[in-house]
């Protein structure tokens, strides 16, 4: 199998972390060269929009951890790729057609990667769970409830979490976590954004 992957320098070395079994051939996209391939994945969705809309009969996964599955191609599979995620042993995917999932699994079956199907909402399903938990820690810690650090280290003892809130919050992104934050308030006002947590985007604390 070949794939053709969009990547930077650091996604380019998470993807490859992922031990990509000796029968697939990896390719690196290029603005002069794209090869055909019998998968595409793009991890710059997000930041610097659609590479591979001109394709139509393969499917084409994409870090789209916000923007939602029916607004896009059929094809495109949406996944999550943020700092942190791609790490985790299951990927989340998003496609709501049943001939492009069967076609995706084949896919991560013959790359060995782990995957659960998710539903089409912003944050899908882990990064929904821990952008709320960052937001109510900043909520705490905006009302003087205690420091980060002591925040952090709470959470880690007291649920066994890997990282606390904070932590992830500088793992993942801020910025990531507010877009994701305001993403989800549009349908429910319970993922208020903390006003400290917007001041964070600017100012280190």
């Amino acid at each position: 199998m070949h794939i053709l992957v969009k990547a930077n320098q650091a996604q380019r070395a998470a993807l490859l972390q992922k031990k990509i079994p000796a029968g697939v051939q990896v390719y690196w996209f290029e603005e002069n060269n794209h090869p055909i391939a019998d998968a595409y994945f793009d991890f710059l969705y997000e930041t610097e929009g659609p590479a591979f809309q001109h394709i139509t009969d393969k499917p084409v996964f994409v870090n789209a951890v916000i923007p939602l599955w029916k607004t896009m191609p059929v094809n495109f599979i949406r996944f999550n790729a943020w700092p942190f995620f791609w790490e985790r042993s299951i990927i989340e995917l998003v496609n709501q057609e049943s001939s492009v999932q069967q076609t995706a699994e084949k896919t991560m079956q013959q790359l060995n990667f782990s995957f659960i199907w998710c539903p089409d909402m912003p944050g899908m399903i882990a990064a929904r769970i821990i952008a709320a938990i960052i937001n109510e820690a900043y909520f705490c810690l905006g009302d003087g409830v205690s420091t980060k650090d002591e925040i952090d280290t709470a959470m880690r003892l007291g649920t066994n979490y890997i990282l606390g809130p904070f932590e992830w919050a500088e793992k993942i992104g801020v910025s990531n976590i507010v877009r994701l934050l305001e993403a989800m308030q549009q349908q429910s006002s319970q993922y208020q954004v903390a006003p400290l947590l917007l001041e964070s985007i600017h100012t280190t604390y």
